[in-house]
C-alpha cells in the first residue's frame, strides 16, 4: 500500500503535458500525483499520473507489467472501473494517466466509519457490493475488437482496490495481476499472487485450474465483513494454512447479526463456496440474488445516504482536499508560462541549430571568382578553387572586389547585430505574468492604480515586466499595503507577496456620570462605559454622548494617534430663567 508522501518534499512541476499539482502516494515501486492538462480556451482535464520510480526505470520486467496492465485496463470503460486514458514514457520514464475519483479505498472507509462509529446498513454493504459485482462482471465479459473474449480476471479483488467516493459510488482499480487471454496478462502462472485474506482456495493450490470465479470468491469476503465487521476465515500464514482455512464453516451473516435479512445467509454460503462449481457461475448471477434482498428500498435512496455518512465522516478529509486545490489555477498559470517559455527556448535552440547552413559558405568564397583576378598590390593569385556556377555578372577590378567583400561583411555584422538586438529586444518587452499573493488572502489588486477586479491570490497577465509597476493591495478590515515591481531583464514571471496588516482594533469610551448613550459614526453602540470593537482604527470617527439632564458631548478622534481609551465629564444642562408673561395691551397698568 502507497505512504501518503509529505507535503514538504514535492513542488508543482511539469512532467510533460502534465501539471503536477500534488502527491497523493508514494510506494515502492511508483509515485502518484494529481494532476491537470490544459486544453484550449481554458479547458482542463484533472487526473491522476502514475509515474514509475527512478529506481525502476531499467526493470524490463516491471516496465512491461505496467505497459500491460494500461493496455488491458483502458478497454474497461464502465462506471465502476477507474478509467485508464493513457500509457506513455517522458523523459525516460513510464507512466500510466488515469481517472480521478475523489474518495477514500473501501478499506480506509470502513476503518474510518469504525471509529467515527458510523454503522453500514444491510442495504448499503448491499449496494456497494452490488457495483462490485457490475464491475467485474463487465469485465470478465469484455471482448476485443473481433467479439473474442478477452477472459480478464482480477485476481486481486480486495477493500484495498476498491474506492467510494464522497458520493457513494464504487470504482474497481488495479488490474496490476490481472490475468487474461491474451499476451497482456501480468498473473505468474504457478504463483500465488493476491492478497491472502482474499485468495479463492483453488487459486492458492498449483494443481487446480481456476477461473474468474475467485474474484465472486474475493467478492463474498467483502460482502461477509461489510455486513459482519468480521472475517469469515481463520487468518492464514502460507499456502497451505490458507486452504485449509477455506474449508472451515463459515458462520452465518445473521448468527453475527440477527437484524440482517436471513436470505443473506444463503447468498454468502454459495459465494464463499470452496468448490468453484457450487459458487454463482457469474458476477451478473451473484447481483441478482443481491438486488432481490435489497428490492424493497429505492436504490437512490440507499447511495444518498451513504455519500452524506461519507462526507460527515470524511469532513475534514475532504476540506484538506479542497484546500490542495485552492490555488490550482494560480499554480497551473505559472506552469504554463514556464511551459511556453521552454517551448520557446526549444524553439529558439533548433532554430540555432539549423542557422549555420546559410552561413557554411565564408564570404571569402562568395566572392573567390572575382579576386582570383589579381590582388590588391598587383601580384597574381594562385588558380582559384572550382566555385559553384553562378549566373554571369560583369568582373569587376579588384579595388571594387575588396570593397564589395568588404561592405558584404559589414553588412553581415550589422544584420547580425540587429538579429541579436531584436531577439534580446523582444525578451525585453515580451509581455510576462505577475503573481500577486498575500497574507491574508482576498485583498483587491490595483495595477498602477488601476483596479485589476481580481483579488488575491491574483495572476496578472500580459505585464510588461521590464518597466516598473506599483501594485496596491486593500482589504475589508485591512491596512492597505503598496509594493514596487521593479524591472529585471529577461524574467518572463514575477511574483509580489505582501503581509497586511489588521486596521480593526477596538477602543473604550467612559464618561462621568456613566449611562450616557454613545453613538460611533450616528451608530448607536450602547451606554458608557462601552468598549467598541472591530472599528478602523486608521480612520476618523464622530462619537455622541447623549444623557438626560446633560449637554450633548460631541467629539471627533483617530485611534491609531490619539489612544484607545476615552473619558469625558459630562456638563449639566444650566437651568434657563422663566419668561415673564406679556402685559395686557390697550388699558392702564393697575386699572380694573
Amino acid at each position: 500500500m502507497a505512504e501518503a508522501a509529505p507535503a514538504s518534499e514535492f513542488k508543482p512541476h511539469l512532467f510533460g503535458k502534465f501539471f503536477l499539482l500534488q502527491r497523493l502516494a508514494m510506494g515502492g515501486m511508483a509515485e502518484i500525483y494529481r494532476a491537470r492538462v490544459p486544453g484550449a480556451g481554458g479547458f482542463e482535464k484533472e487526473l491522476v499520473v502514475k509515474r514509475i520510480l527512478p529506481a525502476r526505470a531499467q526493470d524490463q520486467g516491471f516496465i512491461k507489467m505496467l505497459v500491460n496492465e494500461a493496455k488491458l485496463t483502458v478497454q474497461l470503460t464502465h462506471s465502476n472501473i477507474a478509467q485508464v486514458y493513457e500509457c506513455g514514457r517522458i523523459d525516460g520514464t513510464y507512466f500510466i494517466s488515469m481517472e480521478l475519483v475523489n474518495g477514500v479505498s473501501l478499506k480506509e472507509m470502513m476503518q474510518a466509519f469504525t471509529r467515527a462509529g458510523q454503522a453500514i446498513s444491510p442495504e448499503q454493504a448491499i449496494f456497494m457490493v452490488l457495483q462490485l459485482l457490475t464491475g467485474l462482471d463487465y469485465a470478465h465479459k469484455k471482448t476485443d475488437s473481433q467479439g473474442r473474449p478477452l477472459q480478464i480476471v482480477h485476481c486481486d479483488v480486495s477493500p484495498d482496490n476498491a474506492l467510494v467516493s464522497w458520493e457513494g459510488e464504487m470504482k474497481l482499480l488495479d488490474f496490476g495481476i490481472a490475468r487474461a487471454a491474451t499476451g497482456l496478462s501480468n498473473y505468474k502462472e504457478g504463483m500465488l499472487m493476491g492478497k491472502l485474506g482474499y485468495v479463492a482456495p483453488e487459486q492458492a493450490s498449483l494443481e487446480r485450474k481456476w477461473d474468474h470465479r475467485v474474484d465472486i470468491f474475493a467478492a463474498g469476503i467483502i460482502l461477509y465483513e461489510l455486513l459482519t465487521k468480521q472475517k469469515p476465515f481463520p487468518k492464514a500464514t502460507d499456502v497451505e494454512s490458507l486452504v485449509q482455512s477455506r474449508k472451515a464453516r463459515v458462520v452465518p451473516p445473521t448468527s453475527v447479526d440477527p437484524r440482517l435479512p436471513r436470505d443473506l445467509d444463503g447468498i454468502v454460503a454459495k459465494a464463499l463456496a470452496y468448490d468453484p462449481d457450487d459458487r454463482y457461475p457469474d458476477a451478473r448471477s451473484f447481483a441478482d440474488a443481491l438486488v432481490d434482498v435489497l428490492f424493497p428500498t429505492p436504490q437512490s435512496s440507499i447511495q444518498d445516504l451513504l455519500g452524506k455518512q461519507m462526507q460527515q465522516v470524511f469532513s475534514e478529509k475532504i476540506v484538506r482536499q479542497r484546500a490542495a486545490r485552492a490555488h490550482d489555477p494560480l499554480i497551473m498559470k505559472v506552469l504554463a508560462n514556464l511551459a511556453e517559455k521552454q517551448a520557446k527556448a526549444e524553439y529558439e535552440r533548433l532554430s540555432a541549430q539549423s542557422a549555420p547552413a546559410f552561413a557554411t559558405e565564408s564570404a571569402d568564397a562568395l566572392f573567390e571568382p572575382h579576386l582570383a583576378a589579381g590582388s590588391t598590390d598587383g601580384s597574381s593569385l594562385e588558380t582559384p578553387r572550382p566555385a559553384p556556377r553562378r549566373p554571369s555578372r560583369p568582373r569587376t577590378v579588384v579595388l571594387e572586389g575588396v570593397r564589395v567583400r568588404t561592405a558584404l561583411l559589414v553588412g553581415l555584422l550589422v544584420a547580425a547585430a540587429g538579429a541579436a538586438g531584436l531577439h534580446y529586444g523582444e525578451t525585453w518587452l515580451r509581455p510576462g505574468v505577475l503573481v500577486v499573493t498575500s497574507e491574508p488572502p482576498g485583498a483587491a489588486v490595483s495595477l498602477d492604480g488601476t483596479p485589476t477586479g481580481q483579488v488575491t491570490p491574483a495572476v496578472l497577465e500580459d505585464v510588461i515586466l521590464s518597466t516598473r509597476h506599483d501594485v496596491a493591495l486593500e482589504g475589508a478590515g485591512l491596512r492597505g499595503a503598496a509594493v514596487a515591481v521593479e524591472p529585471v531583464p529577461g524574467k518572463m514571471v514575477r511574483r509580489v507577496h505582501a503581509r497586511l496588516q489588521t486596521a480593526l482594533g477596538s477602543f473604550t469610551v467612559r464618561s462621568v456620570p456613566a449611562g450616557a448613550e454613545v453613538r460611533v459614526d450616528e451608530r448607536v453602540i450602547g451606554a458608557t462605559p462601552v468598549t467598541i470593537s472591530k472599528v478602523r482604527m486608521d480612520e476618523r470617527h464622530r462619537i455622541d454622548l447623549t444623557l438626560v439632564g446633560y449637554d450633548l458631548d460631541q467629539f471627533v478622534v483617530l485611534p491609531e494617534k490619539d489612544g484607545t481609551e476615552f473619558s469625558r465629564t459630562l456638563a449639566r444642562t444650566e437651568a434657563r430663567p422663566k419668561e415673564k408673561a406679556p402685559e395686557p395691551k390697550g388699558r392702564d397698568k393697575g386699572r380694573p
